[in-house]
């Protein structure tokens, strides 16, 4: 093959060079006047969406707007449930050994205070009490003998020896007795008491829940003979969810039952922690005045909150894990963050973002609601 010279490869190198640049694309004019497109509004709009969420209410249809009212202290009856405090289910115990001899108080059968439930006889209070029969009897000749000591001494028939010794015996049996009686009065008994069985009474008003013991059994001291349930429950217990009441202790409320009763009611408890199970914020009332309820009974509390603007919940939406609602301003609905409070049947309490007078978007905020989500997924990114 024949060798090329420089000249020539010269020449096809720029030949070669010439092609490829004139195989390139060209780069199309942009159409004459698009560089003027005005963006300013788009960039204004935009600007506004992302501070306040604004959506254009033109040609959206389904909405109903309406004024945000006044702010007021609302109330509203939550229901609670009537309980017994600390004191008002009790142990029957018998506090002495011996045979159950007396029929046994039916249960579920209201008694008032002080109603004899069963009766013990008991070999063991019969002894307390013969031993503090034995020691009184002993302090009274030790008493008189003391005495008649005294009396000898006064015109100095008897030594000083005598004299003191009857005064330690007269102490000594003041002891015992004083001993035995504080053994009958721990067992619940009265020195003075008529001797018989040991009778255990209803501790208050209400009723034995249960017997575990049957006539002719023999009990231990200490030993369990039932249960008893006050028949007035006190205290109200009440659930709430976030935010609750700001309630002290000893702020007052009123309560009412299905019936018709009322009672006025004092704050006896107040939440330091939610309810593991319910997540719910629980407090105690105390109930004062009239009769109190059953254990159990369901009631309402009066549950004063603080001032808010009050609007119907479906104004209302939660965008991205946050409350608000859609305010109008300027033809657009911008979105507004609110502090939710408690809900009063179809109304909710806005306790801060909304204030009387603005204009808010009530029926169809929902609608509202996607055209802000989709608008923020870049649904409705402008098309050139």
């Amino acid at each position: 093959m024949k060798r090329l010279d420089g000249p020539v490869l010269v020449l096809l190198l720029v030949l070669l060079l010439a092609l490829s640049a004139g195989c390139r694309p060209t780069t199309p004019e942009a159409p004459a006047g698009h560089d003027d497109h005005d963006h300013e509004g788009e960039s204004a709009e935009t600007a506004e969406g992302e501070a306040g969420a604004a959506i254009p209410l033109d040609g959206v249809r389904g909405l109903k707007l309406v004024e945000a009212p006044a702010r007021r202290s609302e109330g509203a009856w939550f229901p609670g449930e009537a309980i017994g405090d600390e004191n008002a289910q009790a142990i029957l115990a018998a506090p002495v050994g011996g045979i159950v001899v007396a029929p046994l108080a039916a249960p579920q059968a209201p008694v008032p205070a002080g109603t004899p439930l069963v009766s013990l006889a008991s070999p063991e209070l019969a002894d307390l009490r013969a031993r503090w029969l034995t020691a009184s009897a002993r302090r009274l000749r030790a008493e008189a003998d003391l005495g008649r000591e005294e009396r000898l001494a006064a015109g100095n028939a008897t030594s000083a020896r005598e004299l003191e010794l009857s005064r330690n015996e007269a102490a000594a049996a003041r002891a015992e007795e004083d001993a035995a009686r504080i053994g009958l009065e721990a067992r619940g008994v009265s020195p003075g008491s008529i001797p018989g069985p040991f009778v255990v009474k209803a501790p208050a008003r209400g009723s034995v829940v249960e017997w575990k013991v049957r006539v002719g059994q023999g009990v231990a001291a200490g030993e369990e003979l039932g249960t008893f349930q006050s028949a007035g429950a006190s205290l109200v217990l009440l659930e709430l969810p976030l935010p609750g009441p700001e309630w002290a202790l000893g702020d007052e409320t009123d309560v009412r039952s299905s019936d018709g009763k009322r009672w006025r009611a004092r704050v006896a408890g107040v939440p330091a922690v939610l309810g593991a199970s319910t997540r719910r914020l629980s407090y105690r009332l105390r109930l004062a005045g009239g009769p109190l309820p059953i254990p159990g009974k369901p009631v309402e509390v009066r549950v004063p909150f603080a001032s808010a603007v009050i609007l119907p919940q479906n104004a209302l939406q939660q965008v991205e894990g946050s409350w608000g609602v859609f305010v109008k301003e300027d033809g657009h609905a911008v979105f507004r963050p609110v502090k939710r409070g408690t809900e009063l049947g179809g109304d909710v309490m806005v306790l801060d973002g909304v204030e009387p007078g603005q204009t808010v978007v009530t029926d169809g905020a929902y609608l509202l609601k996607a055209a802000l989500l989709k608008r923020k997924s870049g649904g409705d990114a402008h098309d050139h």
